[in-house]
């Protein structure tokens, strides 16, 4: 069995390590990475790939890097998805609505535009506090890895 350690080394270090060996700035990965793995905490589950190539190709990002990143973090977007729930009700102060799948599903089966209403303006809701975190949330992240890849580079680098 793979160690937790062994898997994030062959899924994330070396990889990683691999896109600075073959010439890719140390900002320009970080960048890529940290728009990742923001993109994953996205509150609409399924879509966060193509949202992912579509940032990358927007602002020249390299693909692989988005991916990897966005892949890695995914688990984000369950860990964050009540609380842009949240977050969303109460910037637009919306009533209060069950995350409760059983409540959720028995409204759905009740009253099905109801369900699309509410819980599709909460999703909204959700994405705009999303949104609301996310710029500044890749901002630093892009600078702090940028400075762990830079020193990551010289360490690793042969030194003259």
């Amino acid at each position: 069995m793979t160690s937790l350690k062994q898997l994030i080394n062959n899924k994330l270090i070396q990889p990683v390590m691999g896109l600075l060996k073959q010439g890719l700035t140390p900002e320009a990965l970080a960048s890529s990475l940290a728009c990742g793995a923001v993109i994953a905490s996205f509150p609409i589950f399924g879509i966060t790939t193509g949202i992912c190539i579509l940032v990358a190709a927007i602002f020249r990002l390299n693909q692989v890097a988005i991916q990897i990143a966005n892949y890695c973090a995914y688990p984000l977007q369950f860990l964050l998805f009540i609380p842009f729930l949240k977050m969303g009700g109460w910037l637009f102060d919306l009533p209060a609505l069950s995350i409760n799948p059983a409540d959720a599903f028995s409204l759905a089966g009740e009253n099905f535009g109801l369900f699309l209403e509410q819980y599709g303006i909460a999703l909204l809701a959700a994405c705009a506090a999303w949104l609301l975190l996310a710029i500044p949330a890749a901002f630093v992240l892009s600078k702090v890895l940028s400075v762990i890849l830079r020193n990551t580079l010289t360490r690793t680098s042969p030194h003259e």
